[in-house]
């Protein structure tokens, strides 16, 4: 079957948390792409991919995938792709990007997840997401969701202020990937709990090049570092931080969680010194993430 956009559209669904806080909660309606199954012609296995937000966006997205119409057989699993594809001087570039959860799938259901996006759909690239169900290894459903991931743009124009840190490891090929996330959906005055999501990003061989089936890199989930971090509030006219904050503490498998007291309104950083033991990878004077509201 082919691949066929059966539904784009807007509504207001509520997802309870799960256990490391990867909620989907939405203050705003939530964006649904429905999509049929590529695989099989006898059964219609509709897939919907859902984000708590109205917009997939470059940093951290909470979704999930519910199926509709037949049921999928149980006992299966669930493999999930993301993939940039970028035109460049004639060849296909591909990389994917990293992402967490979707632990407590069933035959209904991947779970809910979290996938940072580490850029934006461009003019020369285009973003998939590539979802598969599988029992004993063979696939019984496939789909293919073209997705639109839009940049995030910040009134202050400072080229250290971030949604998404990348930040070398050493000599090496390798980076650190890092992107955050209020559990609270968006960030207000007061205390706001947020997550730091935390990657090593391992370069492929062939770094993706090819006919469209170059090897794509991997993404090591990092669960020993030590984040400290320090809201600040960079406007010339404020120039100061805030008490009552809490460093990012390890709570899951590449994940952190931390406590940023904002004092008022405005753009803040989240300025941060990160390290690995004696390897120190960022300091507050890098790069860091930072939000306006």
């Amino acid at each position: 079957m082919k691949n066929i956009f059966l539904a784009l559209f807007l509504s207001i669904v509520l997802f309870a948390c799960n256990e490391d806080n990867s909620s989907i909660e939405p203050e705003q309606p939530i964006l649904e792409y429905a999509i049929a199954s590529e695989k099989d012609e006898a059964n219609t296995y509709t897939l919907t991919l859902r984000s708590s937000k109205a917009n997939l966006h470059e940093g951290v997205n909470n979704v999930a995938f519910v199926t509709e119409g037949d049921t999928l057989p149980e006992g299966g699993e669930w493999k999930i792709l993301p993939k940039m594809h970028m035109q460049m001087e004639g060849m296909t570039h591909m990389h994917s990007t990293p992402f967490l959860g979707f632990d407590e799938a069933d035959n209904h259901a991947s779970g809910i997840g979290q996938i940072l996006f580490l850029m934006p759909t461009v003019e020369m690239g285009s973003w998939t997401l590539e979802v598969s169900y599988l029992l004993e290894d063979e696939s019984i459903a496939d789909w293919t969701f073209e997705i639109q991931v839009d940049a995030i743009e910040f009134l202050a124009q400072d080229p250290t202020f971030k949604t998404v840190v990348r930040v070398p490891m050493g000599d090496g090929d390798e980076t650190l990937i890092m992107g955050y996330n209020f559990t609270a959906g968006e960030p207000a005055m007061g205390r706001n709990e947020y997550e730091v999501l935390a990657f090593k990003r391992m370069q492929a061989m062939d770094h993706g090049h090819g006919d469209g089936h170059g090897h794509l890199e991997t993404y090591m989930p990092l669960n020993d570092l030590t984040i400290k971090s320090t809201p600040f509030m960079p406007d010339p006219s404020m120039n100061h931080g805030s008490p009552n904050n809490t460093d990012p503490s390890f709570v899951s498998e590449g994940k952190y969680v931390g406590i940023a007291n904002f004092t008022m309104t405005g753009g803040w950083q989240i300025k941060m010194n990160v390290s690995e033991g004696e390897n120190t990878y960022l300091t507050e004077e890098g790069q860091s993430f930072y939000t306006e509201f």
